[in-house]
């Protein structure tokens, strides 16, 4: 039986949630639908073990795939090209999806020749384990169950690793890869793949639960300061795939573009939260300046208001605009 979706897990030391992970996608009724990849990134715990129990139960849907330590992103880059579904979704060892959406979002796939799907997703805290908030998809609800280009697109919430289901061979035919051993490179596997999709539908389904509040993620910016050059490299990266594909159709390079000015933003925040140091100020001065004046399209995209008060104050808020960052964190 052809499957429709590769659901690609990858998971390092994550003994302590990748059952209740994989518990979430063995739904009986679609399981022969779906291609089951739990790459192991070279775990040292139970990791392994735990999903061979799954593989040896399930060996026509789930099987798990061993590799050496590279990081979220290898692991990716392992998974596409041994995917065999149509579409392609990441679900992360330490995250779930709701199972009850399972069959629905499924359906969805059946019917939908979409080049990339976007779906609701919700946050939910690790400690309550309650859902603190529901990301959109699409800005208004008759965006919902309709396939646009990316005219429309431009105009409604970038897609995120989350919420992102994309086909198979989109990734497979045009070599897609991500940064390996690095923090950060979700946002090159949402992207790199803009230049060749000409479509896009929006889903309501609350497919996927995200994890937030676990110690170290990468999202903390505690974790953000001490990996700066990571999101630093990734920044460079997209950069550099923004000048490759200059001369993409208008509404595509916008996406594109409003996709690295998300990556720029949290670059400006890991510069406010390094605090007030003369040094820290001259080196966010000169990252505005070479990115105004060699990409600025991803400059006039920025849109957190605090990033464009800055700048009209030519930086002389920066003392402020730190310590009250700091206030906020806590």
């Amino acid at each position: 039986m052809e499957k429709l979706l590769t659901i690609v897990v990858p998971a390092y030391n994550v003994e302590k949630y990748i059952k209740n992970c994989l518990d979430s996608l063995i739904e009986i009724s679609v399981l022969r639908s779906l291609e089951i990849l739990v790459v192991n990134d070279g775990s040292t715990d139970r990791t392994p073990q735990i999903a061979k129990t799954y593989e040896n139960k399930y060996p026509y849907s789930l099987k798990v795939l061993s590799k050496e330590n590279g990081g979220h992103g290898s692991a990716i880059n392992y998974a596409i090209p041994r995917a065999t579904g149509k579409y392609f979704k990441v679900i992360d060892g330490d995250d779930w999806v709701d199972k009850s959406q399972l069959p629905k979002f499924v359906e969805l796939l059946r019917h939908t020749h979409s080049d990339m799907i976007s779906n609701d997703f919700n946050l939910v805290d690790d400690r309550t384990m309650k859902v603190t908030k529901r990301r959109k998809a699409a800005s208004n609800s008759y965006h919902y169950n309709r396939e646009w280009g990316f005219a429309e697109a431009v105009m409604d919430p970038l897609v995120t690793i989350h919420s992102m289901t994309i086909r198979t061979d989109i990734l497979q035919k045009n070599d897609i890869r991500v940064d390996e051993h690095c923090f950060y490179e979700d946002q090159e596997y949402i992207l790199y793949p803009i230049p060749y999709c000409t479509s896009i539908t929006f889903s309501p389904i609350p497919l996927y639960q995200y994890r937030l509040g676990r110690s170290g993620q990468s999202v903390d910016i505690k974790m953000m300061i001490k990996r700066h050059d990571q999101h630093l490299r990734v920044l460079n990266a997209l950069f550099d795939y923004n000048n490759v594909h200059g001369s993409l159709q208008t509404y595509k390079k916008l996406y594109l573009e409003r996709g690295i000015a998300e990556a720029v933003d949290d670059e400006y925040q890991i510069f406010l939260a390094k605090g007030n140091d003369e040094k820290n100020i001259e080196q966010m001065k000169a990252f505005d300046l070479k990115l105004r004046e060699e990409h600025p399209g991803v400059y006039a995209a920025c849109s957190r208001k605090s990033v464009w008060l800055l700048r009209k104050t030519q930086f002389k808020l920066f003392p402020v605009a730190a310590w009250v960052y700091s206030r906020l964190r806590g």
